[in-house]
């Protein structure tokens, strides 16, 4: 055993106390208890890691990610009197084919089970729970749990809770430790606070970390998301399935049963066995299945709006970094018909297990069902090629980016559209579109160059906003966050009208008139020394005609303002939210919303969200950033201790204490 600090150590090491606003508020303890006998340690120490740093089949006995070293030090100090259970939970979020409020369920489930079963065997162990991240949500969801007297245990044998990161921040009864934040946590306070905990919770939050610290009255579109993708289980959880459960799973990709870089093999396995004098109809329905399993997901990706959204970010990461091999993954799986692959690959593993079920474990290479299976197995081939030609490493690489794309991505389409809808000069731009065919309609060469060459001004953001993101997607998405402000209803409204406009095509015409416009007045007005030519002029505006026809016709959902519904395929069926959207684009059109837009432009809230935009934020609700981990360097007190060092001083005075 190691040796034990001295009682005299322990006394000194009591005046560790937590920064507050320039003082020190005292964190309680309860009275100290003898140890229990030799079978049950002196106290059960609970650490619970943060999102993808365990999982649910990891040793409870080997300390992992943040909190790790929190774990060490406490065995350093109390030997065997102190046992140490790092939680083995699912710890993911929406890459497995559940949610991130899936996997804390699973993590708060797990940690009462395991608090219970010690408290029954151990009548007089005392506890201690620390959490990191998502790990810190559910070790406070739990600890407010036992200060409700609604636990596991009685608050009477918790010594301390320790939570680092914790998107629930800001619950009363929590001792803020360390800097003051502006802001609560992402997935909002635990409204019954810590009751009979209080005093016992000690919290400790980087001001730069969204995670625990985002003022939502600024900003309440992020806001807002956050606390549904933090609080909402799958649509394939108990709950009841609503808007914001088809949303939280709308963003999770199930990569779990998929083997990217076993994609090639598979289908050339498939076409083994599918050459074979007597096929095994059974292997062929495995083989096949396999590469759906792959397949599903990828499809899924290839169909949502975050690989488009993505993709120019990822081609931009270093070479040979995983993103810059998601790249050139997501880009052979776009050059790749994955849909029609998945069906065709379905369609085999069904057939060939009916053909099992039905008593024929194998078939004739020359029956019509195996030619059936054969032809199907080679137009897979051709279906996949450009994925399957990818590298297997580099398949390998992207398939941890790629599991996480979808909320990833999300997060930042959806700040950037808000904030570019709200940016559009909608009223010039509609007024504009008015004239321009006017202008190419009289041949006036002057007045359409100029009218062309504002649009051209006014398009620009609109061009970069389309070409990033599915405006249908992302406004579907707009239309189930609950925004008080009403902002982000207005911006789903405007962004599923622009949905339904052409605007890369609307954008080259545009352009096009202006060149051809810019050369009928060079014709009309050339250099010194060089004639007028008006049969030129006339000539080049006679080719403005077809072109200003195109432009109407292309034009007239965006004049008329009449969006066709969103489709509801990212939802798989529409919530309130998105029908109601659906039925204002109905029934509203774009120009009796650019006042609401003017207004939205020119308020603080915008201001705060461009902000927002502007400072480079991309998941930080729920993936790390430099705030996020940087625990190990974040002074907390005036002795110069990090927030690592002192949860590990602090956790160890409470269980010196009590032995």
């Amino acid at each position: 055993m190691p040796a034990r600090r001295s009682r005299a150590r322990s006394v000194v090491a009591l005046v560790a106390c937590a920064t507050v606003a320039g003082g020190c508020v005292a964190l309680t303890a309860p009275a100290i208890a003898h140890a229990d006998p030799t079978s049950c340690a002196a106290t059960f120490n609970l650490l619970i890691p943060g999102t993808w740093e365990t999982s649910e089949n990891a040793d409870p006995s080997r300390p992992v990610g943040m909190l790790a070293p929190v774990a060490e030090a406490i065995e350093r100090e109390n030997g065997k009197q102190a046992e140490i259970y790092v939680l083995p939970y699912m710890s993911r979020a929406f890459d497995n084919g559940h949610t991130y409020a899936d996997s804390k369920v699973d993590a708060l489930s797990k940690s009462k089970a395991v608090l219970a079963e010690v408290s029954s065997k151990c009548k007089k162990t005392k506890f201690t729970i620390t959490g990191y991240s998502q790990g810190a949500d559910a070790a406070g969801d739990l600890a407010s749990g036992i200060g409700n007297d609604n636990g596991p245990v009685p608050a009477d044998r918790v010594l301390a809770v320790g939570l680092l990161a914790d998107p629930g921040a800001g619950t009363k009864g929590s001792a803020i430790v360390g800097p003051r934040t502006s802001g609560e946590g992402i997935a909002d306070p635990r409204p019954q606070g810590m009751g009979k905990l209080s005093g016992r919770v000690a919290s400790i939050c980087d001001p730069g970390d969204l995670y625990c610290s985002i003022q939502k009255g600024d900003n309440p579109l992020l806001g807002s998301l956050g606390s549904i993708l933090s609080k909402t289980p799958s649509a394939n959880s108990d709950s009841n399935v609503d808007g914001n459960a088809r949303l939280a799973t709308a963003l999770t990709s199930d990569f779990s049963g998929a083997d990217l870089p076993a994609l090639g093999r598979g289908v050339a396995a498939l076409g083994q066995q599918l050459s074979e004098p007597n096929i095994d109809v059974g292997g062929v329905a495995a083989t096949a299945s396999s590469i759906a399993k792959t397949l599903a997901p990828m499809a899924d990706l290839i169909d949502s709006g975050a690989a488009q959204a993505a993709a120019g970010p990822l081609s931009a990461a270093p070479v040979g970094s995983p993103e810059h091999s998601a790249s050139e993954v997501l880009s052979n799986a776009g050059a790749s018909d994955l849909s029609a692959a998945l069906n065709t690959v379905t369609t085999i593993a069904e057939t060939a297990g009916k053909l099992a079920d039905s008593g024929s474990s194998t078939v004739a290479a020359t029956s019509g069902d195996a030619a059936q299976l054969s032809a199907a197995a080679t137009t897979l081939g051709g279906q996949v090629a450009p994925l399957t030609s990818v590298p297997a490493d580099a398949l390998s690489a992207a398939s941890n980016v790629l599991s996480v794309l979808k909320p990833a991505t999300v997060v930042n389409q959806v700040l950037n559209v808000a904030t570019g809808v709200t940016a559009l000069d909608v009223q010039g731009i509609l007024r504009n579109l008015t004239v321009l065919p006017q202008k190419v309609a009289a041949l006036d060469a002057h007045g359409a160059h100029q009218v062309a060459g504002e649009l051209n001004n006014q398009f620009a953001p609109l061009v970069k906003m389309a070409a990033a993101v599915d405006l249908r997607w992302v406004s579907q998405i707009l239309s189930v966050i609950p925004d008080p402000t009403g902002y982000t209803q207005i911006a789903a409204l405007v962004a599923s009208i622009l949905g339904g406009v052409d605007v890369i095509r609307l954008a080259t015409l545009i352009g096009q008139i202006q060149e051809i416009a810019w050369t009928a007045v060079e014709k009309l007005l050339p250099p010194p020394g060089q004639a007028p030519d008006p049969l030129g002029a006339g000539a080049a505006m006679a080719g403005l005609l077809p072109v200003g026809l195109d432009l109407a016709s292309v034009a007239v959902n965006m004049l008329s303002g009449k969006a066709t519904k969103t489709p509801p395929e990212l939802l798989g069926k529409q919530s309130s939210a998105a029908t109601s959207i659906s039925a204002q684009t109905e029934n509203v059109d774009l120009p009796a919303l650019t006042g609401s837009l003017t207004t939205m432009a020119q308020s603080q809230g915008a201001e705060d969200l461009t902000a927002l935009v502007g400072e480079g934020l991309k998941a930080a609700s729920f993936f790390t950033s430099g705030a996020h981990t940087n625990y190990n360097a974040l002074v907390v007190d005036n002795a110069g201790r990090n927030a690592i060092t002192w949860l590990s001083d602090w956790l160890n005075l409470q269980i010196g204490r009590s032995v």
